[in-house]
C-alpha cells in the first residue's frame, strides 16, 4: 500500500514538472507563419462574403496544419538519445562525438530528425571557445538504433560542459517545428597539445644528469637489475665477482647488471603572468610552457623505473607525484589542462612543499615564463637553507620561455598526434553496448 501511494505521488510530481517545465516546444516556421496568414485571410474572406467554395478550400488547407501538429508529436514520442565521448582528447587532434538515436516504437519509423548540441568552457582558459555539434537522422526504422558522428578539431585545453541536447523535427511539411530538450549533463577535459621531444632536449637532459666533475650519477647496486654473468675484465671491481661460478668453471666470472641511469625527475612549472596589462605574447608563453611540460610528462611516463614529480606555482602551490605510469600521466595531464596563469612570485613556496628525498636526489626542470634568479628563490626557501637541498644547483635545468629557451626542444605534428594515440592505447577502453549499431554514412558537419 505504501509503495503504491509513493508511486502515485511520484507520477503526479512528474506530470506537474512536465507542465511547469515542459521539455517539448512547438513553434511555427517562417514558411508556416506565411501559411497561417494565408489561411486566416481565406477564412475571413469566405466568412464575410459567404462563399462556400472558399470555405471549402480553407477547410482543406487546414489539413496540413493539423497533420503537422500530430505527426511532429509522434516523431519525438518514443525516441531516446545518448552521446558517446572519446576517452582522451588532446588539443589540436580530431574530436569525434557519437550520437546514438534509439527508436523504441516497433511499428513506425522516425523521419527527418535534427540534433543540436552545445558545449561551453567552464573555466576562463585562454582560447577556450564553445562549440555546437549537430547531426541529422534521415530515417530510423522502428525498433532499431542509428549512430551519427560529428567531428571537428579539438579546441584549446580546459574543461567543457554539455548543455541540454535539442532534438527537433519539421516533419512532414515544414510548417511547424517541434523540439524536445534532453538534459544529459556531461563534461570532457581537453588535454594540452603534446609533441615529440627532439634530440636537443635529450642532450640538455644528459648534461644535467652529470655531476660537477662531469661523471654520470649512478645508483647503487640495489637499484640495478641483475642481468647475468660475463668474463672478468681488468677494469671490473672485484666486489662483483660471482665466486661460486668462478670456482666451478675455474675462471673468474663477474655479475653483469642492467644499469638504470633513469634518475627521478621533478618538473616545476611557473606559468607566471602579470595581473594587469598582460599581452598576447605573454599569454602565448604560458601556453607554450604548459605544452612543453605535457609533452615531457608523456615521454617520462613511458619509463616505469623512475618517479616523477610535477609541481606548479600559484596562490596555493600544489604538486602530483608518483611512479611513472599511465594513471599518473592522466592526473598530470588533467592538472595541466585546468592550469591557470599564476600572478604570484611563489617558486620558493613550491620548493618548500617538495619531499626531502626529491630535493636530495631528483633532477629539477624549472619551466618559467619570466626571467628568474634561482639564487634569490633559493634564499627565500626555508627547506633550501639547510642541507636538504645541497647540490641542487648541479641538478637543475632552468628553461625561460620568454628568452626562447624552449625553441627546438619539442616539435608538433600538424596531423593527428601519434603520441596521443599511444596514450589512448594504454588507457582503459571505452565500454560499448553489445548490441549492433547502424553506422551513419559518414561524419556530419
Amino acid at each position: 500500500m505504501g509503495n503504491q501511494r509513493a508511486s502515485f505521488w511520484r507520477r503526479l510530481w512528474l506530470k506537474a514538472a512536465d507542465w511547469l517545465l515542459p521539455t517539448e516546444r512547438l513553434r511555427s516556421t517562417k514558411e508556416g507563419l506565411g501559411y497561417w496568414v494565408s489561411w486566416f485571410g481565406l477564412a475571413l474572406i469566405g466568412w464575410y462574403q459567404q462563399i462556400n467554395l472558399i470555405l471549402l478550400v480553407c477547410g482543406i488547407a487546414a489539413g496540413p496544419l493539423v497533420t503537422s501538429f500530430f505527426m511532429s508529436t509522434a516523431m519525438l514520442r518514443k525516441v531516446k538519445l545518448k552521446r558517446r565521448l572519446p576517452i582522451n582528447i588532446f588539443a589540436g587532434d580530431p574530436l569525434q562525438i557519437d550520437y546514438l538515436l534509439d527508436n523504441s516504437a516497433r511499428s513506425s519509423a522516425v523521419l527527418a530528425l535534427t540534433l543540436q548540441d552545445e558545449w561551453v568552457p567552464t573555466d576562463p582558459i585562454p582560447n577556450a571557445v564553445s562549440f555546437k555539434p549537430s547531426a541529422f537522422f534521415s530515417r530510423v526504422a522502428g525498433g532499431t538504433k542509428e549512430r551519427a558522428r560529428w567531428s571537428i578539431v579539438a579546441p584549446a585545453r580546459g574543461r567543457y560542459k554539455a548543455q541540454c541536447m535539442t532534438l527537433l523535427t519539421r516533419f512532414p511539411f515544414g510548417l511547424m517545428e517541434r523540439s524536445s530538450l534532453i538534459y544529459d549533463e556531461e563534461s570532457i577535459i581537453v588535454y594540452p597539445r603534446v609533441g615529440r621531444l627532439t634530440r636537443r632536449w635529450q642532450l640538455v637532459h644528459r648534461e644535467s644528469s652529470q655531476t660537477r666533475r662531469g661523471q654520470r650519477h649512478d645508483r647503487s647496486a640495489q637499484q640495478q637489475e641483475y642481468h647475468g654473468l660475463r668474463d672478468y675484465r681488468p677494469d671490473d671491481s672485484p666486489r662483483w665477482i660471482h665466486w661460486r661460478t668462478s670456482a666451478r668453471i675455474n675462471q673468474l666470472m663477474i655479475k653483469e647488471f642492467e644499469q638504470q641511469n633513469e634518475q627521478d625527475l621533478a618538473i616545476l612549472l611557473d606559468p607566471w603572468l602579470p595581473r594587469h596589462h598582460a599581452s598576447e605574447e605573454m599569454r602565448a608563453y604560458v601556453e607554450k610552457a604548459i605544452e612543453f611540460v605535457a609533452s615531457l610528462s608523456v615521454d617520462l611516463c613511458r619509463n616505469a623505473r623512475r618517479r616523477i614529480t610535477l609541481g606548479w606555482t600559484g596562490a596555493s602551490p600544489d604538486m602530483r607525484q608518483g611512479q611513472a605510469s599511465v594513471r599518473l600521466l592522466h592526473e598530470v595531464l588533467e592538472s595541466l589542462a585546468m592550469m591557470k596563469p599564476n600572478h604570484e612570485l611563489s617558486l620558493h613556496q613550491l620548493l618548500d612543499i617538495m619531499p626531502a628525498v626529491t630535493l636530495r636526489e631528483a633532477i629539477f626542470v624549472v619551466v618559467t615564463t619570466r626571467p628568474m634568479q634561482l639564487a634569490e628563490e633559493a634564499a627565500k626557501s626555508e627547506r633550501l637553507r639547510n642541507a636538504t637541498g645541497r647540490g641542487l644547483s648541479n641538478r637543475l635545468i632552468l628553461l625561460d620561455v620568454s628568452r626562447g629557451e624552449l625553441d627546438g626542444l619539442v616539435e608538433f605534428d600538424q596531423r593527428k598526434s601519434p603520441i596521443a594515440d599511444q596514450v589512448r592505447q594504454d588507457s582503459p577502453k571505452l565500454q560499448h553496448d553489445s548490441e549492433s549499431l547502424e553506422t551513419a554514412s559518414g561524419p556530419l558537419r
